[in-house]
């Protein structure tokens, strides 16, 4: 009978000891991005553009490749019309930059474009006055120019080149798509966020700079890239941008007119030299670039020292190369009468001060050391982080 008591009760005791509760699993409130479907397609319309853009000015994008010199020789001898030139002049003096003008060139013989583009440059392009007229006006010149040139030998010369490139991207599509899933782990894009589902990487544009490239949103779910076929930091560049960009747009409607302003402040003078002092396009540049250009390559931001280390193996000859193909380090250099390289080089400090020191890369650096070691890494993506932690810091 003391038996069964004791049982009873021990029963009894160890039924009121609460058991540890097993850690509930946290799921995400997302949709991680699927890989887009990637293609390689021509977009005649930017290919034309770009050709009157070297019709217009000789010395616009490559200079160096044999079929850009050739190109500049077959616009000496067949000048395009003074009208065409003049309405291509009176985009730039009218400050219709060449983003814009690219992008309604996109909607060449792509009507279904059309809606999107105008609704996109009405909301993010004040500057220009009348979208509607732009675009028509774009949409003329195209089509002059495709009947006159389209029958050219330099056309077909154009036309092989652009299908060897196509060609050899097609081989090279698995490790395009290795690169942009690494990327899709990484920032962990919410599908609502980022809808992309198809990217087209244009075949390389002959007349474009190795190290320029573009990125365009002008349907629903489809990304267009234009960049090198060699540049695939630059390629995962543009494809950042659909990730970047949006997850920026929110986060501008939580800021502040105070904090957009120190954003400004702390951007190096030589990134607003090429943006603005835009607080948007800043920071979709510079969470970009900190990613790509140091982070991934597991570097840290730029010091003074490394400045110094990086440019004492400049040559005299090399110096005044890069001053005559850059015209904004032109301009940096003016600013501070300095004309070769032993003035560069005395000037350093002051340059690196005024121009390359960034905090903005220093403070985002920071953010990303955070979120590679942030504890809940399955339910946490950097749209959420970011959108947490970065108003608190700036």
């Amino acid at each position: 009978r003391h038996r069964y008591y004791m049982e009873n009760f021990e029963a009894k005791f160890y039924s009121n000891i609460e058991k540890p509760k097993e850690r509930e699993k946290k799921e995400p409130t997302f949709e991680v991005m699927k890989t887009p479907e990637i293609v390689v397609q021509e977009e005649k319309g930017a290919q034309l553009f770009s050709l009157l853009l070297k019709a217009e000015n000789s010395n616009w994008g490559e200079t160096e490749t044999p079929l850009s010199k050739e190109t500049v020789k077959y616009f000496r001898d067949n000048p395009i019309s003074p009208e065409i030139l003049k309405t291509i002049k009176n985009f730039h003096e009218g400050g219709i930059d060449e983003e814009t003008l690219y992008n309604f060139a996109l909607t060449y013989q792509h009507p279904e474009r059309v809606e999107k583009v105008l609704e996109m440059v009405e909301k993010y392009k004040p500057n220009v006055k009348n979208p509607q007229e732009v675009y028509q006006k774009v949409l003329t010149l195209l089509e002059h120019f495709d009947q006159t040139f389209s029958t050219s030998p330099l056309a077909e010369k154009f036309s092989a080149e652009i299908e060897r490139d196509r060609n050899e991207r097609l081989q090279r599509i698995e490790e395009t798509k290795k690169r942009i899933e690494k990327l899709i782990d990484f920032f962990k894009p919410d599908s609502k966020t980022t809808n992309v589902k198809k990217i087209n990487f244009v075949p390389t544009d002959p007349l474009y700079k190795k190290n320029s490239g573009r990125a365009f949103s002008v349907f629903p779910g489809e990304q267009i890239i234009i960049s090198h076929i060699d540049n695939v930091d630059n390629q995962d560049h543009e494809f950042c941008h659909a990730i970047i960009n949006p997850i920026v747009e929110k986060l501008s409607q939580q800021l502040t007119d105070e904090q957009k302003e120190k954003i400004s402040q702390l951007a190096s003078e030589k990134l607003k030299q090429d943006y603005g002092d835009d607080h948007f396009s800043l920071l979709c540049e510079e969470f970009i670039r900190t990613y790509n250009d140091v982070f991934k390559r597991g570097e840290k931001p730029q010091t003074y020292e490394d400045f110094v280390q990086k440019i004492s193996s400049i040559t005299e000859d090399q110096f005044q190369k890069f001053l005559a193909d850059s015209q904004n380090l032109r301009a940096r250099c003016e600013q501070l009468e300095i004309k070769t390289i032993e003035d560069f080089k005395n000037k350093s400090r002051e340059y690196f001060e005024k121009f390359e020191k960034n905090q903005l890369r220093e403070l985002i650096f920071k953010l990303y050391q955070e979120y590679c070691s942030r504890p809940n890494k399955e339910v946490e993506n950097f749209e959420k982080f970011v959108l947490e932690k970065f108003p608190t810091r700036i």
